[in-house]
């Protein structure tokens, strides 16, 4: 059960200036003609604006300058029954007035993240039955509005050139292509998309993970430092192992040597010290005469004085004696650790010069050190590339027990060669050279094309044209009108322009409303112009185009009459005052 949108009319006013746009629509084709600049790009923009994209309103800016009011009426149908609504949308409000006379109100949209917006995108996805889920920071979260139109509007600036960017703000979604093919085409899957996705960029991380550590353990120096290690073998080992053990001994009495020396050096200082309290109590005097070397108070003499004199004295010859001995210990152990220190350091220098002088068929043990650190890390490599492999499988295993997801890659090779058989089939029409490269013809692996100008412009064209057909044959996603802006380029020939307006005419959908602009450009009455320097396209008369290539009930209108630049509101409001207040009545809501 899908839903068809088909606008029936746009009415564009700006009560500032008195001016404003109406026009009712075919529910087949139309036409859209004018000079250039005269607004016809604006007209498809303003149906998207009206609904709430905001990605289109830098390039309406001079119409907002108007403090213009859009309306749109149109039809919702599904399964054969047709309800009316009528969206008004003011620059910061959006009104919806539903069949049955209800209007809903949105204020605050001009931002696409604010609370309203949020609203009405909601709002409007369960109106048209648009249920597309994107990824964004590793949550899955509503589609924005842009992306329910996109397969349905090729804007003028880029959308001739590059696939998916007519909106700007789309390829910040993780994996938007796929989903997005995927929702437009009818392919279901519902498996756990950011889980699978998750997995899937785990997979290809650790494949060039992989492929890289076997690349670069190929390298000769890694090759090399494994024949060296080969040709030392266990000797080799074994001498590491011994010297890593003396090492250690070394580092440990050389430590214990330094703190030795630190606390001779504190001994030392504490028995100059000593020796020096020592002489001063001895010449310090206790007959009144004697006085303090700080402040000249005369000491004055008792008998306790006295003996506290005779007790220092004699406490400090009794420390500089231990002290004394104590300092004789410590440069005894000094000795010792230092011969200790001297016996391993000969030991390893002994036993390293031994191995070092060795020759294993022309390989040094100098030479195989040198190589040591290659062999670690290339053990190491080889260590993590076994550890990634595991971890590989173990991927790949989840990955392919998730058998929607192989159904999923299934359902997409098919719609891919009904696809490259129907994109095929169009760019024969538009008399091109077939591609051939999976990279161009794959639905899923498309990006871009090799060529340019008029065979960029129509390889395009074909493909929108025949993306349109496939979502169409769906018949699952929403229909809105088919919007295509400029088909026709400055530099086109004659015969492609021929080609390219029989192809659009005959191939545009019968399911759905679509919308062409053309430009007419002024042609030159005077006849002072040489006519062999005229460009086709100046010769074009979108009247007669519509009459040769579009059915009888399509319909042509031009903008600012066919001859005023810049002429989207160039109507007189006061023709239109019923539908005027009619829109102010809604949007007083």
């Amino acid at each position: 059960m899908n839903t068809t949108i088909t606008f029936n009319r746009l009415f564009v006013s700006s009560e500032l200036h008195h001016l404003c746009f109406f026009e009712e629509f075919s529910p087949s084709t139309n036409i859209i003609s004018g000079r250039n600049t005269s607004g016809k790009s604006t007209l498809i923009q303003s149906l998207l604006f009206s609904f709430g994209v905001n990605d289109v309103k830098e390039n309406l800016d001079e119409i907002l300058d108007y403090q213009p009011t859009f309306r749109v009426d149109f039809t919702k149908t599904v399964d054969g029954i047709d309800e009316t609504y009528t969206i008004v949308r003011e620059p910061k409000s959006i009104y919806v007035k539903e069949p049955n006379g209800k209007v809903v109100p949105f204020h605050g949209i001009d931002a696409d993240n604010s609370v309203e917006h949020v609203k009405l995108k909601d709002y409007i996805r369960d109106l048209v039955g648009f249920t597309l889920y994107l990824e964004q920071k590793g949550e899955l979260k509503s589609a924005p509005l842009e992306s329910m139109f996109l397969p349905y509007y090729i804007s003028q600036s880029v959308g001739w050139v590059y696939l998916r960017e007519s909106f700007s703000n789309l390829q910040y979604y993780k994996g938007f292509k796929d989903d997005y093919l995927d929702y437009f085409l009818g392919i279901s899957n519902s498996f756990d998309r950011v889980e699978h996705r998750k997995l899937t960029q785990k997979r290809d991380r650790l494949l060039a993970d992989i492929n890289n550590l076997k690349r670069y353990s190929k390298k000769a120096e890694f090759q090399f430092s494994n024949l060296v290690d080969e040709a030392f073998g266990e000797q080799a080992e074994e001498y590491i192992e011994n010297y890593v053990q003396k090492s250690n001994s070394l580092e440990e009495e050389r430590n214990k040597y330094i703190q030795l020396c630190n606390e001779l050096s504190l001994l030392q200082n504490h028995h100059k010290i000593l020796k020096r309290t020592k002489r001063n109590i001895k010449q310090q005097n206790y007959n009144d005469l004697d006085r303090c070397p700080a402040c000249t108070q005369v000491l004055s003499y008792s008998l306790e004085g006295l003996y506290s004199h005779y007790q220092k004295y004699n406490d400090t010859v009794e420390l500089e004696s231990h002290i004394t001995d104590k300092l004789t210990d410590k440069k005894s152990k000094i000795h010792t650790s230092n011969k200790k220190i001297k016996t391993i350091r000969n030991e390893i220098f002994d036993d390293y010069g031994v191995l070092l002088g060795k020759n294993v068929d022309g390989v040094t043990f100098e030479k195989w050190v040198a190589n040591k650190a290659n062999i670690t890390l290339y053990k190491q490599m080889q260590a993590d590339i076994e550890a990634s492999e595991n971890e590989l499988d173990s991927v790949k295993k989840t990955l392919s027990s998730m058998i929607t997801e192989q159904e999923t890659i299934a359902a997409r090779i098919k719609k891919e060669v009904a696809f490259k058989n129907l994109f095929s089939f169009y760019m024969s029409q538009l008399e091109l050279k077939p591609l051939t490269d999976p990279r161009y013809l794959d639905l899923y692996k498309i990006h871009s094309f090799p060529r340019q100008g008029v065979e960029l412009h129509k390889t395009v064209m074909a493909y929108h044209f025949a993306l349109n057909a496939m979502i169409a044959k769906s018949n699952t996603a929403h229909r809105l009108p088919f919007l295509l802006d400029a088909i026709l380029k400055e530099d086109i020939d004659e015969t492609n322009l021929e080609t390219i307006l029989s192809f659009v005419g005959n191939n545009i959908p019968s399911d759905t409303q679509t919308f062409i602009s053309i430009s007419e450009h002024v042609k030159d009455d005077s006849g002072t112009k040489d006519e062999e320097n005229v460009k086709p396209i100046e010769k074009v008369r979108v009247k007669d185009v519509k009459d040769t290539y579009f059915s009888s009930n399509s319909k042509l209108f031009y903008i600012g009459s066919g001859q005023i630049e810049r002429g989207f509101l160039s109507q007189s409001l006061e023709n239109y005052q019923e539908l005027y207040i009619d829109t102010i009545n809604i949007a007083s809501i």
